[in-house]
């Protein structure tokens, strides 16, 4: 069957069984094709997304409400203070869910159109990242190793993540502007890379790392390396973050809400504090944050004691494991507030598992290196292994945000919301 048939039949699928949708497009299709195909699949995953009263996709919806009757000029004296970083109440800190926001609710005037907005957004620059790293020689055998991190890379932030709707689609179009400039060189990445702070604040600082990776072959590797070893035996002082943080209103705010003091000067971390007091299964207290980043600095250490670093690593695995570790230097130089530090370690990650993804893909790690291959693949799976609470917890938190009708029939979620529940909810009623 021809590219353009098989296509045409996925999409018809998809509004079908968006699942079955999914996986006809991404089996038979090539990455030219299947992008589109993913896309449509976000979309309609938004559509009938399942959150609860608690979670951030309630927040946004609650937000909403405050755009259903904001004029054009309301709008750009709301947008005017936001890139101040003076935000008025009730206004987001952010462009991005402000422009969002206004379109969905204030020009269309539903709510409804808000997520899949979201998720098409989102799915755009994951599906990019994507075709870019998953690709490889078609004639190399297909490994369970090389399986494995391409499954990692997939799952890190994936399609149940965009319901945050600003902290991991930013991470996204930064991760992809990196990974172009690195590609082609052309200066049009760097204006993506400028938009991330625009969908996330905190991008204004986490991106910083990232801007100076792309000056890697200026930077000697042992500064790199020397730097990313110090970070995990010293940390920032966070008394003078606080006080810089109190010449702007926004930064304050932030900081306070991720870090304080009490009145004998000792730290508080309210984020740190109710983690600690959560009494979440195994796979959700340690596969949402804790296995990924022990994952990720594992995998950056393997490569760095194995000899691999730029020694062994093309210009654009090198660029890439360079954003990795100076970003992971700076989440470790910010741990006395552990939002910062999730926030920018997650960052890390990405750019660490897509570093392992190409040179598995291509058999860099069986062919000159300084360690046997066999202990070579042994070292890999023990990194592989350390983050299989993150697998586990990915498969648990995908039952909860998918709908039932992903599988069939979406049509019925989208008229009837009391009928839309999630798969987690629907296999409670059957056991």
């Amino acid at each position: 069957m021809k590219q353009s048939q098989t296509k045409g039949l996925s999409i018809l699928l998809l509004f079908i069984s968006p699942l079955m949708g999914l996986f006809c497009g991404v089996k038979y299709l090539s990455w030219q094709n299947r992008k589109l195909i993913i896309i449509l699949f976000f979309i309609l995953y938004g559509s009938l997304l399942k959150y609860g009263a608690e979670s951030d996709a309630a927040v946004y919806m609650a937000l909403l409400d405050n755009y259903s009757n904001m004029s054009f000029s309301e709008f750009f004296i709301w947008l005017k203070h936001i890139l101040m970083l003076d935000p008025l109440p009730n206004s987001p800190n952010d462009v991005y869910v402000h422009c969002l926001a206004f379109f969905s609710a204030g020009i269309v005037g539903t709510k409804a159109i808000f997520f899949p907005i979201v998720a098409g957004i989102y799915g755009y620059f994951y599906v990019m990242a994507m075709s870019k790293i998953l690709k490889w020689d078609s004639t190399r055998k297909v490994t369970l190793l090389l399986l494995s991190v391409a499954f990692l890379f997939i799952i890190h932030r994936s399609v149940t993540s965009f319901q945050t709707v600003r902290t991991w689609t930013g991470m996204w179009i930064l991760f992809n502007g990196v990974l172009g400039y690195h590609q082609t060189k052309n200066k049009k990445y760097l204006f993506l890379m400028l938009a991330a702070p625009l969908v996330h604040f905190a991008y204004l600082v986490i991106s910083l790392p990232i801007f100076a990776s792309l000056y890697y072959k200026k930077i000697p590797s042992f500064a790199v390396i020397g730097l990313y070893i110090l970070s995990f035996f010293t940390t920032l002082n966070p008394g003078g973050i606080l006080d810089v943080s109190k010449d702007n209103s926004l930064a304050e705010e932030k900081v306070g809400a991720y870090y304080r003091q009490n009145e004998y000067g000792e730290s508080i971390d309210p984020i740190l504090e109710r983690r600690e007091k959560s009494n979440a299964v195994w796979y959700a207290r340690y596969g949402k944050t804790d296995a990924v980043y022990y994952g990720g600095h594992a995998f950056a250490l393997f490569l760095i004691l194995g000899g691999f670093y730029r020694k062994r690593m093309t210009p654009v695995e090198a660029g890439l494991l360079t954003a990795g570790l100076l970003t992971a230097t700076l989440a470790n130089f910010g741990t006395f507030s552990y939002a910062f530090y999730s926030r920018t370690m997650a960052n890390a990650v990405i750019y660490i598992l897509a570093t392992v993804a190409l040179m598995t893909a291509r058999g860099a790690f069986q062919q000159n290196t300084m360690l046997s291959p066999q202990l070579t693949k042994f070292f890999q799976w023990i990194c592989v292994l350390i983050f299989l609470p993150k697998m586990v917890f990915f498969i648990a938190d995908f039952l909860v945000f998918t709908s039932v009708f992903i599988l069939g029939m979406p049509f019925v979620g989208w008229v009837s919301e009391d009928l839309n529940i999630s798969i987690r909810e629907f296999l409670g009623e059957i056991f």
